[in-house]
């Protein structure tokens, strides 16, 4: 069994190596407040911030999570909220009167209400199957440089986990053994050579893979991202600022918003458009209904519809939020279908786009 490691925090996990991953909790968020006023102005505020946290998740655009906006959600927060419970913390927390006591809020909100929000702002709804990312970072202090992985972990590593996964991006660090010795240098890293991470990265199986340098010289704190894409396109991004910390928060904003800029979309009337999709190897009833559920699942997918069945063959009418493309992301995100292009001469190759059905439970 294929292996990859999942850092969050200090902790590593060992996971199978299917390719996307369902991020769990989208819609909920826990708070830590100090207790220094009364409790529905506690709620008050700790709904506010609530709502911000998932309407970063569920968009994957902190950026665009501010403003009038953010005053106009905070406002409604406590309208969509679908449960809440409120705990002692046994630690203390800091306060403008000192350390007091502390209580933690958890908070669901009503998925139609976030989702409903968003698109009438023109953002994106992002859903819960994402890319998994396989992160190299290197850091350069005082001319030392050093790869951070499971085995060899590091305070940036761990810190730009959590920051990924407060924007619902799963990230994935290597092993750093010897395999991964042999197959990739510190200094392929950070010169950002794309083939040697590309090649370095193929054991791991994730959607796709970055590098992340930062560099703190003589009180200088500078930055880059390199973003590897499953289609072979990458991206580049310039970072700055006062600390390590800064550096990895704009990394990790950057990562968010690429992803979620090729698998969500903005719904809305306008962003309507149908698509006929046909699957190969379809053998019984109950695997059409499998596919046809796991089309329904895709976030940019507003409806599906059964057209006709040809034998083996199944075609679905399927109508989509945005380009066509985002739809195409987000089916390589499974192996349930395989894409099968239709021949050139095929009459129906202008009509439909074709997949194979995969067998895979």
């Amino acid at each position: 069994m294929n292996s990859r490691i999942f850092l969050l925090l200090i902790s590593v996990f060992f996971i199978s190596s299917a390719n996307a991953v369902s991020v769990q909790g989208l819609y909920r968020a826990e708070i830590n407040l100090p207790v220094t006023q009364s409790e529905t102005q506690m709620l008050d505020e700790a709904f506010g911030l609530a709502v911000e946290n998932v309407l970063i998740k569920v968009s994957g655009d902190k950026n665009a999570i501010t403003g009038n906006l953010l005053v106009q959600a905070k406002k409604k927060a406590s309208t969509w909220v679908a449960q809440h419970s409120v705990a002692s913390l046994n630690e203390l927390l800091p306060s403008d009167n000192g350390f007091v006591t502390g209580k933690e809020v958890k908070v669901i909100f009503y998925q139609e209400s976030i989702d409903g929000f968003l698109s009438e702002n023109g953002l994106p709804v992002w859903g819960d199957n994402r890319p998994s990312v396989l992160i190299w970072l290197v850091s350069e202090s005082n001319g030392i440089r050093t790869l951070s992985g499971s085995r060899e972990p590091s305070e940036t590593l761990n810190e730009f986990a959590q920051a990924a996964n407060q924007l619902g991006v799963p990230i994935y660090a290597p092993l750093l053994d010897d395999v991964d010795k042999k197959s990739i240098a510190v200094s392929d890293v950070w010169g950002f050579f794309e083939d040697n991470i590309a090649n370095a990265s193929k054991r791991y199986q994730t959607d796709s893979a970055a590098a992340l340098k930062i560099s703190n010289y003589a009180g200088h704190i500078g930055g880059s991202l390199l973003v590897l894409l499953k289609n072979g396109e990458t991206e580049r991004f310039s970072l700055s600022g006062e600390t390590p910390s800064d550096i990895v928060a704009q990394a990790s904003i950057a990562l968010a918003k690429t992803f979620s800029s090729r698998y969500a979309s903005v719904r809305n009337r306008l962003s309507a458009s149908k698509m006929n999709v046909r699957v190969a190897g379809v053998i019984s009833y109950s695997i059409m209904n499998k596919v046809q559920s796991y089309l329904e699942s895709i976030s940019v997918v507003r409806d599906v519809t059964l057209v006709q069945v040809d034998g083996e063959k199944v075609e679905f009418s399927v109508e989509i939020d945005g380009d066509k493309q985002k739809l195409f992301n987000s089916i390589s995100l499974s192996r349930l279908l395989i894409n099968a292009p239709l021949n050139a001469l095929d009459p129906d190759a202008n009509r439909v786009v074709s997949y194979q059905y995969s067998g895979v439970k």
